[in-house]
Formats: C-alpha cells, structure tokens, sequence
C-alpha cells in the first residue's frame, strides 16, 4: 500500500515539472513610442494683423430740427422710409407766417411805387432846374427863382435816395418772412432712410429737439481704438477685411480716417473704417469683427501656433533630438494667422512636435509619423 502511494506521489511531481518545463520564458516589455507630427522651423514674413471688434454705425446721423417753433399741421415720412435731400418731412401750420409773408410783399410792392414816384420827381425838378438855370443865364428870372429850382433838384434827389432805402428795407422784411415761411417746411438734408419719427399732428415743436432722425444708409462704419503702439502702422486708405456676425458676411472696408491724437481718458487713437453697403445689409448697431492690417516682421523665425506650450506666462517647445523629444524655453513674438514669432531658443532647421506636444515629456522616444510640409513616414 505504501508502495503504491509513493508511485502516485512520484508521478504527480513529475507531471509538474514536465508542465513547468513546457511554458516559454516572459519576454521583455517594449517602450511604448509616442506618436508625433513635427515641422522644421525656418524664416518667414510675418504680416502683423490686429484682430479686434467694433459696433456698425451709420455713415452719417442726423437729427433734423426745424428752424422755428411752430404747430406740426402733417408728418410726410415713416420710419424706414427711403428719402433725398430736399425732401419735405413735415409741414408745421403757416397761417401766421403766410400772412406775415402777405404784408412784407404789400410793404415791398409800396416802397416800389414810392421809388418809382420820387425817380419820377426828380426828372421833374432836373428838367425844371435846367430851364431856370438858362433864364437865369439869361437874366431872365430873379436869383431866387433859380435857387427855388435848384433846392428843389436836391430835394428830388434825397427823395430817391430815402425811396431806395426804403426798397432795401422792405426787401429784406420780406426776405425775412419768406425765409420764415419756407421754414414751416421741414426737409431733408442728406439722402437717406428715415431712423425715427418723435412727433404727431398737432404737437408743438422748436429749434431744440428733434422730430425726425435720419441716417445715410449706402455707406456705413465702423469706430475702433488702437493703441500707440500700432496707430502710426494704419494708414488712411488701406484696406480691411471686416465679418458682420449677424449675416456671416465678410465685405472689405477702407480706412477711413486716423485720430491724430489720443483720447485723454482711454488713452487709445480712434481709426474709422468705411464699408460699402449698396444693398442696406448692413444696419447700425451690428457687430462687426475686423482684421486691420499693423505691419509686416521680415525674415522671422516662425512655428504654427499649436506647437507652442504656455505655462504661467512661459513658453515652450518640444524639439527631437536623437528620437527622443527635449523640451525648450522660448520667447515669442508677434501672432499672424496660424504662425507664431520665435524670438529666442532656437535655431533654424530644428525639428520641433506640432502635433503630440501634450503627450510628450522630456527624454521621450517619440515616432514621427509625419513631418509638416513632408510624406506621412
């Protein structure tokens, strides 16, 4: 019995060993290579580019005011209404100003016929004074016959004169009220569309407030702020890609003008910029977001944006050096697009990780699995 158990027992460890024998050695684990796209940094011309918003305003906004107080009799014009220059808008009660107008023509029409009377009396006394003065010559009439005609002549002559005034004095009373009259009538001064009406029929209206607003649509812009440090780069005439946010429209607009001086309370120089708006897209008060051109840096060393790492103000790279990705410090300069300037920390030609960057760490082997500008590897 003992015999059989120790057979049993022999067979058992023999079986192990023999299954032990039969597994193969644990290979060692492979370092895993992270996967990454690299570029090589060079020079490039880098346009410097100020990106920035501003509200739409219209091209011209004007608040029409009468230029005496009176009663509004009609209102001509609707918000939104298209309208010229000269066009009436509203119409103020003239009864006051027609009669007024009446008068001053009768007043003119009278100093007239005054005039025309005393042109008439001092052909008169010139005739009568030159018959007097030939009897006279001719000891014909007493002395004072002929100084009689000749205080006569003169008199004639401060008659027209007086007549004249007169005339002058009567035609500016009248150019007055016609100017009075023509005031009741409220026009347009500029071509446009009509942005707010603030008055009915009947209400009283002055040379203080305006009853109508009207604003030029064909050409609208826009008023940004830039800084010291970039205003003396805008030039007056250059041109602006601009995107209106409301419509997904771009449009190029033109630098219309440049503040010569600053804003004593910002600080900042005001730049407007004009947009073409034929159509009437475009309405005041839309958000526009533009892409104002500041200079150009030649000959920089660049790298897309995405390669650079930012941490608590500092900035970084990663390189590949002998297949294993180190990290750099760098300084950056202006952005333009995609690209970003290196000031300082490398040299052109370099390989640096654009695309993996966030997965690296410093002495990583890394795989390229496609260079920038190169074939996928």
């Amino acid at each position: 019995m003992k015999r059989i158990i120790s057979t049993v027992s022999l067979l058992l460890i023999l079986a192990v060993f023999m299954t032990g024998c039969g597994k193969e050695a644990p290979k060692a684990q492979e370092e895993k290579l992270v996967p990454v796209e690299t570029t090589k940094i060079s020079t490039k011309d880098l346009n410097h580019t100020l990106n920035t918003t501003g509200e739409v305003i219209a091209g011209a906004d004007v608040n029409v005011m009468p230029k005496v107080s009176g009663r509004v009799q009609r209102v001509m014009v609707n918000v939104g209404d298209k309208v010229h220059n000269g066009q009436v808008l509203l119409q103020l009660e003239g009864n006051d100003a027609q009669n007024a107008l009446s008068q001053a023509e009768a007043g003119l029409a009278l100093a007239q016929a005054n005039l025309e009377r005393a042109q008439q009396g001092l052909k008169d006394a010139q005739i009568n004074f030159d018959r007097n003065k030939e009897l006279y010559t001719a000891q014909a009439i007493s002395q004072a016959q002929y100084e009689q005609a000749e205080s006569g002549l003169v008199t004639a002559q401060t008659n027209v004169k007086v007549s004249e005034a007169q005339v002058k004095q009567a035609q500016a009373t009248l150019n007055t009220t016609q100017d009075n009259y023509n005031n009741a009538t409220v026009i347009s001064p500029i071509d446009g569309v009509v942005a707010a009406v603030n008055v009915d029929p009947g209400e009283m209206v002055s040379p203080q407030v305006s009853p109508i607003t009207v604003v030029q649509m064909a050409s609208t812009k826009i008023k940004v702020n830039v800084s010291e440090n970039v205003v003396a780069s805008i030039k007056t005439g250059t041109k602006v890609p601009v995107t209106i946010n409301a419509l997904n429209n771009t449009v190029t607009g033109t630098v219309l003008s440049v503040a010569p001086k600053a804003d004593p309370d910002t600080r900042a120089f005001a730049v407007e910029i004009q947009l073409p708006n034929e159509k009437g897209d475009i309405k005041p008060g839309m958000v526009a977001r533009l892409n104002l051109s500041t200079g150009t840096s030649k000959a920089v060393l660049a790298l897309p944006i995405d390669a650079v790492l930012e941490r608590d103000g500092q900035y970084s790279v990663f390189i590949v050096e002998d297949g294993k990705a180190k990290e750099v410090s760098v300084k950056v300069g202006a952005t333009s697009g995609e690209l970003t300037e290196i000031k300082s920390g490398l040299k052109e030609g370099q390989t640096v990780i654009v695309t993996g960057n966030r997965l690296v760490g410093e002495g990583q082997k890394v795989k390229v699995v496609k260079e920038l500008g190169g074939a996928a590897k």
